[in-house]
């Protein structure tokens, strides 16, 4: 799963984003109205919430393929 690209977008009456996460860990988040980068920083609310899920998400899958590597 975790092997290439994972992309995620979020979208709210008032955020458009895509996440974008890559195989080392950096993700990159781009709104979609300006096509500018967001630091997760400047995340706020849903947006944050939703940031925090998938971040969990792509650890879990990193551990999974690490244990999956260990035990084969």
């Amino acid at each position: 799963m975790t092997k290439g690209l994972m992309r995620f977008r979020f979208i709210d009456q008032d955020r458009d984003y895509t996440f974008r996460y890559y195989p080392n860990g950096s993700v990159d988040i781009i709104d979609n109205a300006t096509n500018a980068k967001i630091k997760p920083k400047e995340l706020s609310g849903p947006s944050l919430e939703f940031y925090a899920k998938k971040n969990l998400l792509w650890i879990k899958a990193k551990l999974q393929e690490a244990s999956r590597g260990k035990a084969g």
